[in-house]
């Protein structure tokens, strides 16, 4: 039957092909363009568009629009940091300020409405706050965007700042604080401040704690929340603040959420940061030597030269990188050469940091060794030498076009980042585009390439680099004579005039035959041909093109990001270097000695864009060379070729074993957090030893016996080298690289005759729990003086088969679900500690949910709140508040998750490169795992949670919690303590009370538990919550009064305790090797195929 025609049918084509106005056309008076399309300079692989535009309330937006985005995000930076604090006399003030923000807005007043809206839909966010800038960002599923920027705007328009989330924060903070107060970097950043010149906002204490945030203005009579809300008023303004959006959207779209959403936010007409030209040091402040006693073993020199500028203004010349290129330098000739060759530094780093508005630093940084310690002025004297040597010549052109050629070769290739890191990034730089400053808004991306030769302005900076013109910190834990003690850190220091005799030397150093500048760069990649064409169905496996018992050969061809470069990885496994603890620690000397032999070459090829790494791996040396395509075989060739007949020179061996066993005893000085995983994985992972056995072993360790070691042991037991060949490749480059590997290996036996045997001797395990089992491991917190303890609450669901997959599904479905739960209760609410992380975790052979919390709590009661929260996530999460849809939205969320596209080349070769390390070959978990996510149920994840998580019915899983113990006891008084217990009380018998009126009632009845049970039973009372009132009082009184006298129910310590991992893994048996999800023939790439 003939259709009828369409009304469209009968629309003349040129009325039809005038789309009707978008509606930014009406908002045109709301809004000013600086930059748009072509007009804005951009890498040529950047598919992006940008326009950089003014709202009529003086916020700068910058909307990115991304056609492939799956993550979209936005950042708001304000032109405000912790320097503002010293106008209203409280530490920590901005910091503040940036945690209370996110804590509930006029629009939307639930304190986690943010963050919850985010996790249903695949996002995440953070802040933080600088000197000059408070950075606020979030990244979220691409559909989403629209509701999370009406949320993220409020923060600027109406935030409430409410009065118990201040009390919540302020222990954030506080939490924070004490989080960093044995770290180094901290202490000597905080020491610089204290030295610094005090009428300048840089002197100051910018993070702040529970004393400058509460018990100070307590004590002056002053209400912080009031303070806080003139800091906002008087210090937040539309003028200084950048925002960023990243959408799919198109360029109209993101323009008018930006009018429609952030236009309210209001113009005070602010300016900028500004100093009245002090400088952070005035002359008083240089010529010093500041003494200080670290925390870690650690010998180091920093010296610091003062200039009166940013360096903004020089955006095009950038003089400051001619000379952190010649002094950062490891050729021959260089300073750390020259020093190296005398055994007194193993590190150097030197470049320009800006500071603040007008002032930066150029900084010189050595890890000296014992020897370079004692020898420290004359390491000074030769500084000086090779800075006479750098200034002695004009300007070479040839050098800084190197670094040009370099700068414009690097933005010319740049390839796409995170969504979040990139518009936090670019907000935090907007401003350098506005009206008022000096780069003109078409070069908000290229603003990085070195334009312009300017051989007085680097004269004129190397004019600052000069004795009179810098100041000192030496650092180590052997010096004597510290007898002052910083305020907030309590590090031990002195700080006196530099030697008068140490200046006089430096006032007329002699010429040094040792420095000289390097030579020209051979490694400078010429050919950027980019081979092959993108692909619109990319291939999502590497294929085998190497296949047996010495050799496995992986290789893919870029089909996606069309850059010119590679990534070529190798895992050259030797039997011998997982014997034992000795060969181990051997292994990673050897690694140190032959990177350090290297450094010559690798330097030179690492400023042209090559990167070069090894390190030791269970049983095996990794390496991975990156970079522009051109020249990475040549690399490979030079590095692969002298690691086979290495032979570790005497003269650096203790300088090296000094700098590994430091490291070692270093590990055990970092925040327990950051510790804690490591010490799971080696307690479960077989052929893993502890940092201590690690430093028994390097103590009586010769050189003799490492050099017997690589001349007679490392490969008597012959080799298995996987590797893959990724990037910008023909397939002829790859089998020529594939003979190159073959070809340094030749001399070199296999491990066994058959690939199967190999890989019983090359797959490692992990130690399983028997289900049902509960154990304990506890170590103590090495660093004597950290408040801190960790624990890391494990749950192990299943061992990694093909068989399991809907299992793990589910278990990565429940992490989606638990995680932002887990946050508001343990971190939010009950304010455990700063850090409370949750999520999936894996080892060589099992998977299962992993909560870590990092506190000042005793690991029991970590434990104790963690199966408290697990107990009640069942009925407050997943009864009648997980709805289908609330389901369906988690398992979105979790699929946008798996789907979400890589964003550069070298995040797809890490991803294909960790499958094959694994040993079980699975390039296409994403894409499967979202296939078994469809089908998943609610009733089948009910079910799931029953039989695995649930304390009281589980009956599929095992337990195990790391402890990681501070050796000083807690302190929290009975008032902390009650007000805890009436918090859980509440929470643990599900009364719906909102926090902020427990707090009020706590605080108005003066921590009086008889009178404070009687005002909150009128409160569930009137709210129907009660029907016995006289049970409730007597159960509430007396429950309450046995937790904060005894927070911990005396059940815990939970489980079979360890204490030593040797006496784990003897009880424990192991759970199977690794064992590829399909057979490895499938990937043997095809004859018809052998040209991709």
């Amino acid at each position: 039957m003939p259709r009828a025609p369409s009304l469209l049918a009968k629309i003349p084509w040129y009325i039809r092909l005038v789309k009707p106005p978008h509606r930014l056309h009406s908002m045109k008076n709301s809004y000013t363009i600086l930059a748009d399309g072509s007009a804005i300079q951009k890498p040529i692989l950047d598919e992006r568009s940008y326009r950089f535009l003014k709202l009529n309330n003086n916020l700068h937006v910058l909307a990115i629009h991304d056609p492939a985005a799956d993550r979209s995000g936005a950042a708001l930076d304000v032109h405000v940091g912790s320097f503002a604090d010293k106008k209203y006399g409280v530490p920590g003030l901005a910091h503040f300020c940036e945690h209370l923000l996110f804590m509930g807005t006029a629009k939307y007043p639930e304190e986690n409405e943010y963050s919850s809206y985010l996790s249903k839909h695949s996002g995440h966010s953070n802040a933080y706050t600088a000197a000059e800038h408070t950075n606020y960002y979030f990244e979220v599923g691409s559909d989403h965007l629209e509701g999370a920027l009406d949320r993220f705007a409020q923060f600027f328009i109406s935030p409430l700042f409410s009065t118990s989330c201040k009390d919540r924060e302020i222990r954030a903070v506080d939490s924070e604080n004490k989080k960093n107060l044995q770290n180094d970097l901290w202490r000597m950043y905080q020491l610089d401040k204290l030295t610094s010149n005090p009428e300048h906002p840089y002197n100051g204490f910018s993070t702040g704690n529970f004393t400058t945030l509460n018990d100070e203005p307590v004590s002056r009579g002053v209400n912080v929340r009031d303070v806080l809300l003139q800091f906002y008023k008087e210090q937040y303004s539309a003028n200084i603040m950048s925002l960023v959006i990243l959408g799919k959207e198109s360029l109209d779209d993101l323009t008018e959420w930006a009018i429609t959403k952030f236009s309210d936010v209001p113009d005070n007409s602010l300016p900028r940061p500004s100093y009245d030209g002090q400088l952070i040091y005035g002359p008083e402040q240089m010529g010093k030597l500041t003494k200080a006693k670290p925390i870690m073993v650690a010998n180091k020199l920093e010296m610091s030269f003062l200039l009166p500028s940013d360096m903004e203004e020089h955006w095009k010349s950038k003089p400051a990188q001619y000379f952190s290129h010649l002094l950062g330098h490891e050729s021959k000739g260089s300073l750390l050469y020259y020093l190296k060759s005398l055994n007194w530094v193993n590190e150097l780093s030197a470049g320009n940091m800006k500071v603040c508005q007008g002032c930066s630093l150029f900084m010189v940084e050595l890890e000296l060794t014992p020897e370079g310690l004692s020898n420290w002025e004359a390491i000074v004297v030769h500084l000086f030498e090779y800075l006479k040597m750098a200034k002695g010549t004009d300007p070479q052109h040839w050098l800084w076009k190197e670094i040009s050629d370099m700068s414009k070769i690097d933005f010319r290739f740049r390839q796409k980042a995170g969504t979040s890191s990139t518009v936090s990034k670019i907000s935090n730089s907007l401003y350098k585009f506005t009206e008022d400053y000096h780069i003109p808004p078409e070069n908000l991306l290229d603003y990085t390439i070195l334009q312009d030769f300017d051989p007085a302005e680097i004269t004129k900076y190397g004019s600052y680099l000069v004795p009179s013109n810098f100041r000192m910190t030496l650092s180590s834990q052997s010096l004597d004579g510290l007898t002052e003690k910083e305020k907030w850190y309590g590090t031990e220091y002195s700080f006196d005039d530099i030697p008068s005799s140490l200046m006089e030397k430096l006032k007329q150093v002699s010429s040094n035959e040792g420095l000289h500048l390097p030579v020209p760069n051979t490694f400078i990649p010429e050919d950027f041909t980019v081979h092959g064409e993108k692909s619109s169905t990319p291939l999502r496996h590497p294929y085998l093109i190497t296949d047996n018992s010495k050799f496995e050969t992986w290789f893919k061809k870029d089909d996606t990001f069309r850059v010119p470069k590679g990534y070529i990885n190798l895992t050259i496994h030797a039997p011998p270097l997982g014997d034992s603890v000795k060969t181990a620690v051997m292994g990673t000397l050897l690694c140190e000695l032959f990177d350090d032999e290297l450094s010559d070459l690798k330097y030179y090829a690492s400023i042209v864009g090559l990167s070069s790494s090894m390190f030791q791996y269970r049983d095996a040396f990794s390496m991975k060379f990156g970079g522009y395509n051109d020249k990475l075989p040549v690399l490979l060739k030079e590095v692969l070729s002298k690691l086979i007949n290495f032979e570790p020179l005497k003269d650096r061996f203790e300088p090296i074993k000094y700098k590994v066993a430091k490291e070692l005893v270093n590990a055990g000085f970092d925040t327990p957090y950051s510790q804690i995983g490591g010490h799971f994985l080696q307690l479960v992972n077989e052929k893993t030893y502890t940092d201590i056995e690690k430093q028994q072993a390097i103590e009586s360790l010769t050189f003799d016996e490492i050099s017997e070691f690589a001349k007679s042991t490392l490969w008597s037991k012959g080799v298995f080298v996987q590797s893959l060949i990724h990037g910008n490749f023909e397939y002829s480059t790859a089998a020529q690289v594939d003979k190159l590997i073959k070809d340094i290996c030749a001399p070199l036996d296999a491990i066994a005759d058959l690939k199967e045997e190999v890989n019983n001797i090359v797959k490692f395990q992990s130690h399983k729990f028997e289900i049902g089992e509960q154990a304990r491991y506890e170590l103590d917190l090495p660093d004597p003086n950290n408040v801190n303890s960790c624990i890391e609450y494990f749950v192990q669901i299943g061992q990694l088969k093909n068989e399991n997959n809907k299992l793990r599904v589910l278990t990565d479905l429940l992490c989606v679900i638990l995680h932002e739960p887990c946050f508001n209760q343990l971190r939010t609410k009950e304010q455990l500690g700063y850090v409370v992380f949750s999520g999936y975790r894996l080892n060589r052979s099992y998977f299962g949910l992993r909560i870590l919390i990092q506190s000042e709590r005793p690991c029991e009661y970590l434990e104790f709140r963690i199966e408290k929260f697990l107990e009640k996530f069942r009925t407050k999460h997943l009864g009648e508040a997980l709805s289908e849809e609330a389901f369906a939205k988690f398992k979105q969320a979790l699929k946008m998750k798996k789907l979400t596209k890589l964003k550069n080349l070298h995040d797809e070769c890490s991803a294909y490169w960790n499958h094959i390390n694994d040993g079980y070959y699975d390039f296409e978990q994403k894409q499967n795992d979202v296939d078994i996510l469809e089908t998943i149920t609610k009733e089948e994840f009910l079910t799931f949670f029953t039989e695995y998580i649930a304390l009281d019915t589980k009956s599929k899983s095992a337990t195990v919690a790391v402890c990681l113990k501070s050796q000083k006891d807690p302190e929290f008084s009975e008032s902390k303590n009650l007000s805890t217990a009436i918090h859980n009380y509440i929470y643990e018998n599900d009364y719906d009370l909102n926090s902020d009126v427990l707090d009020k009632i706590i605080e108005q009845k003066e921590h009086n538990l008889e009178t404070i049970a009687k005002e909150i039973l009128q409160k569930l009372k009137d709210s129907g919550a009660v029907q016995d009132p006289n049970s409730f009082e007597q159960q509430f009184i007396k429950q309450v009064l046995e937790r904060s006298k005894l927070p911990t129910p005396a059940v815990y310590h939970k489980g079979r305790l360890y204490t030593l991992d040797v006496q784990f893994k003897q009880e424990h048996t192991l759970g199977g090797r690794p064992t590829a999800v399909t057979e490895l023939e499938k990937f043997h790439i095809p004859r018809e195929e052998a040209h991709l």
